[in-house]
């Protein structure tokens, strides 16, 4: 969870709100105290049983968000399989 202080949420308020709207969690401190959090809306019960496992350390929130859409696959000019002896081959 990213610590922002209320100086700073001032200023880069319009920027927080989109960070949160991606799904980053955000805790606002006055003079380094924690004052508030500020979670995505419709934050469920189950989200705070995680939050509580991150706090802990039990759990790693990853470094970045997932992808919207997979990546498209390319056709390609082998089978995986025949892809896959070659590689064996090579190493050898």
């Amino acid at each position: 969870m990213r610590e922002i202080g209320v100086r700073e949420l001032k200023t880069t308020l319009s920027q927080t709100l989109r960070a949160v709207a991606r799904g980053q969690q955000v805790r606002v401190t006055l003079r380094g105290r924690p004052v508030a959090d500020i979670v995505p809306a419709g934050v469920s019960a189950e989200d705070d049983r995680l939050r509580g496992l991150v706090a802990h350390g039990r759990l790693v929130v990853p470094a970045r968000a997932r992808p919207e859409r997979a990546p498209r696959l390319v056709k390609g000019s082998r089978s995986a399989s025949s892809l896959v002896l070659a590689e064996r081959e090579a190493e050898r």
